[in-house]
């Protein structure tokens, strides 16, 4: 199902930072109201993909990792479901080309406008121009080429959501 893309690091997230320095930059403006009460350790993750067998397989790995899951298929299909979000997500993964001329670091900087704080991220992408990767780095997103491998998916994950290598396996 999936490949890795990136040969030079294992096919795994890119060396770049994969939060942001926490700056009013990085969180956008705070949702109205407020920014979302910290979850401290969030299992939320945020999947957009305009690929339904996409967001599909990413929601069942995810949840057989033990993590919650809010999917969507579009940025609207997000603005739609972002209001029932009352907590700040661990994780947005999105993929980079949305429908309708949308892209995942929209789809990232509108959860972290409604979340008011700078929720990590990683686009998913079958373009490997290097445009791409200086993009999803310049949001503090993290970056993995398509196809990709479940066993370096994993590792980003974890590594996003604050988790080290080996953690929490086993959990349902």
């Amino acid at each position: 199902m999936w490949q890795a893309a990136n040969r030079a690091s294992g096919g795994a997230i890119v060396p770049h930072a994969l939060l942001g320095d926490g700056g009013a930059d990085d969180a956008g403006d705070a949702a109205e109201g407020g920014p979302l009460p910290a979850a401290g350790g969030s299992r939320l993750v945020v999947v957009v993909d305009d690929e339904p067998f996409i967001v599909e397989g990413l929601s069942l790995l995810l949840k057989g990792w033990g993590y919650e899951v809010v999917a969507a298929q579009s940025i609207d299909e997000l603005a739609q479901r972002l209001p029932a979000i009352r907590e700040v997500p661990g994780l947005v993964l999105a993929d980079h080309f949305l429908p309708q001329g949308g892209s995942g670091i929209e789809a990232v900087e509108m959860v972290r406008r409604h979340a008011g704080a700078p929720v990590p991220a990683i686009i998913l992408t079958g373009d490997t121009a290097p445009e791409r990767l200086a993009e999803a780095s310049a949001r503090g997103c993290g970056l993995l080429h398509k196809p990709v491998q479940v066993a370096p998916l994993r590792d980003a994950v974890d590594k996003a959501m604050g988790k080290g290598a080996g953690q929490g396996q086993g959990q349902a």
